[in-house]
């Protein structure tokens, strides 16, 4: 049931990905580590391990909260400009606030627990307060998946017991409730790809991360282009390569992005992993997505002018 690896990255990171911060947080890691735990003890969240590599806003990590495995998702942002921490900290808590009233409203989203905001103790040492430029640090509790992400069970090379083909499209049309209630309320995703599908039983998963989502109430001035080139909707491609038509970028694109995954289901491969084979000849990492995005988005785009000032940000 593993599905083919187009070698494409899909993890949620920003491009340029890394920056003299995170580099730092790298280098550091145990320290780094070892403050989070510090802090988040002092709120009642254990904190064990990461579940998911750092991005340039957030971490990740496996908890235990009230005597229940949950995830913590952590805003520490490793940016050099401090009026993008302060831009992303609103928009995070944005995402908490509307996450949770969604997940009330719908068992098919993953369920928020808690969030709130941690602060750094004021006796921190002033080598490790430098790893947090913003001094508060806005976290979000959600209760954990057995199984992980429908990515990962798709590519495990031992089947699992019950989840097998059947199940899974099970738990995937189960998880299309949790998108239709967001739908339902203006809400567009935008970033639907099996690492946001959690399966927590078998014809169980439900729908997480709506970490780039456009929320109705929501209006931005200036905006990066955050999309998964392997599930990016046309609408999302074309946006990224010519800075048009932004406005398109919605709620069916959602449904586009969903049905890539259930053809890689039941296949067992990429729609588009020509395209990828193509762009392998590209050494340049976003020459490779760029080819990848041109398959992708309308043919009208097919001689695209240069991308536009503003790079987009690969997830």
């Amino acid at each position: 049931m593993a599905v083919e690896d187009t070698g494409v990255e899909t993890t949620t990171a920003g491009t340029p990905q890394s920056s003299e911060l995170l580099r730092r947080r790298e280098v550091h890691a145990a320290a780094f580590e070892a403050t989070l735990k510090e802090v988040f003890l002092a709120q009642g969240i254990q904190l064990v391990e990461p579940l998911a590599k750092a991005s340039k806003e957030t971490v990740v990590y496996s908890g235990r909260y009230h005597g229940e495995s949950v995830a913590v998702k952590i805003f520490v942002p490793a940016v050099e400009e401090i009026e993008d921490a302060l831009s992303a900290f609103g928009a995070f808590k944005v995402e908490c606030e509307k996450t949770m009233i969604l997940s009330r409203r719908s068992p098919h989203i993953v369920q928020v627990m808690e969030y709130g905001d941690a602060e750094l103790p004021h006796d921190l040492a002033e080598e490790l307060r430098d790893f947090f430029p913003v001094k508060l640090l806005p976290f979000m509790v959600t209760e954990r998946a057995r199984f992980g992400s429908l990515d990962r069970v798709m590519r495990a090379t031992r089947k699992t017991p019950g989840l097998d083909r059947m199940s899974l499209l099970e738990a995937l049309c189960a998880a299309t409730e949790g998108i239709h209630e967001a739908h339902l309320h203006h809400v567009a995703h935008r970033d639907i790809k099996p690492q946001n599908i959690l399966v927590f039983a078998p014809g169980v998963a439900k729908i997480a991360d709506f970490g780039i989502a456009r929320w109705r109430t929501r209006r931005v001035h200036r905006e990066s282009v955050l999309l998964t080139p392997k599930y990016a909707s046309p609408e999302q491609a074309f946006y990224a390569l010519t800075g048009e038509h932004e406005q398109l970028v919605e709620v069916r694109g959602d449904v586009y992005s969903w049905a890539i995954m259930v053809y890689e289901l039941v296949t067992g491969h990429h729609p588009f992993a020509w395209a990828v084979t193509a762009g392998a000849a590209t050494k340049e990492p976003l020459g490779q997505q760029r080819v990848l995005l041109k398959a992708i988005s309308p043919p009208t785009t097919a001689a695209a002018s240069p991308p536009p000032a503003t790079s987009p940000s690969i997830r």
